[in-house]
């Protein structure tokens, strides 16, 4: 009965939020995938006793907990990350084909490039890219911002409102929008404790300020350096032996950082492409626990997920302010994560904040292929 494929709806307050799962049989074990568009996303563990479920979520310290009766599964959402127990109540029903209720055709073609502006005419205010894609009454697309982007986001059009969500165990995002001609404006939830406006008009044209400039190595300081602990509770300093001589990617990340995720297996394909002709990629976490046997049981779990083969230390507090004191040479922290890329040399060559992963489409394609031939020119340096 479990195995078949399920529609999931979040409580997330005024709002319910929408995503599609599958439960499956797959070599002699039972699976669960959340799924958002293209992406696929498994369980760490699905567990069935009695009449209970429990499905640890990857990576993330959350977990969907609930009981099946009638044919259906009904719990909450648990965030363990989160202060004050943080959850949310949701139910199911055995297959949908659409992910929002649809009760009108399609009036509207939202595909395209969007110059977008969330919580508009604020202190707050922050620009954005919305890139949609619209086949009938389907929509997929995600947002790219100065930090990174919302992942990979799935929904519908009914008439001329624009819906989409995304769960993925850590993001519970929801998007709804009316559209009237080439303007567009609606809000956006992140779960129970987060929401606000955001409005856009279509423009081919617009670009978010480049990614490689926002960040720099202040003016008095000359190279990066740092020594923090790595999970087996080793000094590892940016000076040792395995660095020097080296190209190194230096990555400022968060085991809670779903953008952080992104970048990652991304790295781990780069180290695997170029460690032997001199690439070294070590990354510097901060945590959200107080706990650090709560932070090394978290990397080692990241690290086990993404077959990591470099060091993974522990810098700090998952906050900006705490990573720029532990970086000071760096005009701030804007964004986790954050890339550093330094040459034989020592000279930092770039540093790239934020980070837009595959749910980008074309914006990733480019980037991959641009750092690609970045890291190659300064192996051959």
């Amino acid at each position: 009965m479990l195995v078949n494929k399920w529609h999931f709806t979040v409580d997330i307050g005024n709002e319910k939020l929408p995503f599609h799962a599958e439960i499956l049989e797959e070599n002699q074990t039972i699976q669960f995938y959340a799924i958002n568009g293209d992406e696929r996303i498994r369980a760490d563990e699905f567990e069935v006793r009695g009449d209970s479920v429990f499905i640890r979520l990857p990576i993330f310290n959350t977990a969907l907990i609930g009981k099946i009766e009638d044919g259906i599964i009904s719990g909450s959402f648990f965030d363990y990350s989160r202060s004050n127990h943080y959850q949310l109540p949701f139910t199911t029903s055995q297959d949908s084909q659409t992910r929002f209720s649809t009760t009108a055709s399609p009036n509207i073609d939202v595909t395209g490039k969007w110059q977008i502006a969330f919580s508009p005419e604020t202190e707050n205010e922050y620009p954005a890219i919305g890139v949609f894609e619209q086949h009938g009454n389907r929509a997929f697309g995600t947002f790219l911002t100065k930090t990174g982007d919302y992942r990979y986001l799935e929904g519908n059009v009914s008439g001329d409102s624009l819906m989409l969500s995304c769960f993925d165990g850590s993001h519970v995002f929801l998007f709804k929008a009316k559209v009237t001609g080439n303007r567009i404006e609606g809000s956006f939830w992140s779960g129970s404790h987060w929401q606000e406006d955001w409005v856009g008009v279509r423009d081919e044209n617009f670009e978010l300020p480049d990614p490689n400039t926002l960040t720099f190595i202040k003016s008095g300081y000359s190279k990066l350096d740092f020594s923090f602990q790595n999970l087996e509770g080793k000094t590892v300093s940016l000076n040792d032996e395995t660095f020097k001589n080296k190209v190194v990617i230096v990555q400022i990340m968060g085991s809670w950082c779903p953008n952080c995720m992104d970048e990652t297996a991304y790295l781990v394909s780069l180290h695997e492409k170029f460690h032997k002709q001199g690439l070294e990629v070590v990354s510097l976490a901060f945590e959200k626990s107080d706990n650090p046997e709560t932070n090394v049981k978290s990397l080692n779990r990241l690290k086990e997920h993404f077959k990591i083969p470099y060091e993974i230390l522990l810098a700090g507090k998952a906050s900006k302010t705490e990573a720029a004191k532990r970086l000071p040479m760096l005009n701030h922290v804007l964004s986790f994560p954050t890339s550093i890329f330094i040459d034989r040399g020592g000279s930092v060559r770039r540093i790239h904040t934020g980070f837009s992963g595959p749910g980008t489409g074309e914006y990733y394609k480019e980037f991959v292929e641009e750092t690609n031939q970045f890291v190659a020119q300064l192996l051959m340096e």
